[in-house]
């Protein structure tokens, strides 16, 4: 009789262990499989802070296309609507912006449009009215009118359109050139 007992119980225990390793192999299965989708998650990120126009989101090495716009609008302002007096302090913002290998470059040629606002005592302001952006080349082109003065006189209006090439890298994103593509005359 202790016999029949003995081996009651061993089956029961031998099922228990089966059971629990049946349990234990679909959990770490379970686990295996989350580790391995959250290594190639990308987690988007939806912003959507007070001065800014509308929402976007960044995702992995990708941006959607309202950030590039917001982004190009917010460069274009420091770069377009300047003056003598606030050109250092633009340049200075805009180089925290800029990609390392083409800081020297972004920064010879802010540097050379200070020196031409500070020698001409000029001003500038732009004002945008198309923006085109092309998020896998990761540009946007910015056509608006500049306007110059001198003092408070107004000395030319140009119709302008200027590129932006951009770089996402690990969160940022970092200004790689700033480049006018075409200026046409308008009345004054």
């Amino acid at each position: 009789m202790r016999l029949l007992l003995t081996v009651a119980r061993l089956q029961r225990l031998i099922h228990q262990r089966n059971l629990f390793v049946g349990i234990s192999s679909v959990l770490l299965m379970a686990n295996l499989l989350l580790a391995f989708k959250n290594f190639f998650y990308k987690e988007r990120v939806v912003i959507v802070p007070p001065e800014l126009h509308q929402s976007f989101w960044v995702e992995g090495n990708r941006v959607s296309n309202h950030y590039l716009e917001e982004m190009a609008l917010f460069f274009a302002h420091l770069l377009l609507d300047t003056s003598e007096a606030s050109a250092p302090f633009n340049r200075d913002v805009i180089l925290r912006y800029a990609k390392p290998d083409s800081y020297g470059l972004l920064k010879a040629q802010l540097l050379e449009e200070e020196g031409r606002y500070k020698k001409e005592q000029l001003s500038t302001s732009f004002r945008p009215s198309v923006v085109s952006v092309d998020n896998k080349r990761m540009t946007a082109e910015i056509t608006g009118d500049l306007l110059s003065y001198v003092g408070s006189k107004k000395i030319s209006q140009n119709r302008e359109t200027y590129r932006f090439d951009f770089h996402y890298d690990r969160g940022r994103l970092l200004i790689h050139s700033f480049t006018l593509l075409k200026t046409e005359a308008k009345d004054a």
